[in-house]
């Protein structure tokens, strides 16, 4: 969701260092806006892009199919690729392009679009009338994961160690970071649809951060 201007900024800096740009848009297909917003590999500059993308979150998580653009090094990678995996199964890549050829794709991305949007929506609903108000929330623009900051020192392992003894289950803030930061913070997934278990879980989550945010 970068802006086009910084995109091309980037891609002009990495250009002046020969350094290519390891682009992972996985979440590309699910935008709500009207367009989708370009990948770096598509601007001019970008030939130095080695573009990678996936069906596992727009389609089909249990067939673990990607896809890799790279350009001049394409070698390279088919070489890494055969020395650590050989290759992947070939039958679910077959059935995948049949279904690509159909426009079947095109068709369920227009519902998953509109279905992950509604889900977000109401997620971010039962996040502002259950989690403390100090909380800050992303207010995504595609995708179906929401972020949430709390106030210092707040700790989502604590957060993340309770819920899990109710049968909920997120991911605390500092899986993100090599250095352990965003302890405060947590990540929710919305791709599982809305209803009344998900709503009780997130109000249960709410109820638990307000317990540990007033314990100190």
């Amino acid at each position: 969701m970068m802006a086009e201007a910084d995109k091309r900024a980037l891609l002009d800096l990495l250009q002046r260092h020969d350094i290519p740009l390891i682009e992972d848009d996985v979440y590309g297909d699910l935008y709500f806006g009207l367009e989708r917003p370009k990948p770096f590999i598509a601007l001019d500059g970008g030939a130095n892009t080695i573009y990678c993308s996936s069906f596992s979150k727009s389609l089909a998580p249990g067939y673990r199919i990607g896809w890799i653009a790279a350009g001049g090094r394409s070698h390279e990678v088919m070489e890494r690729k055969l020395a650590f995996s050989l290759c992947g199964a070939v039958l679910p890549q077959v059935a995948l392009a049949e279904f690509l050829a159909s426009g079947g794709y095109d068709a369920h991305l227009r519902r998953v679009r509109q279905l992950l949007q509604g889900t977000l929506a109401s997620m971010a609903d039962g996040i502002e009338a259950s989690f403390p108000p100090e909380t800050k929330m992303s207010r995504p623009s595609g995708g179906f994961v929401l972020w949430l900051e709390l106030p210092k020192p707040f700790d989502s392992r604590a957060l993340f160690d309770q819920a899990l003894e109710q049968g909920i289950c997120f991911a605390p803030g500092d899986v993100f970071s090599a250095s352990r930061r965003f302890r405060n913070c947590l990540r929710l997934s919305a791709g599982h649809g809305w209803d009344e278990r998900i709503a009780d879980g997130v109000r249960r989550l709410g109820l638990l951060a307000h317990g540990l945010l007033s314990a100190g």
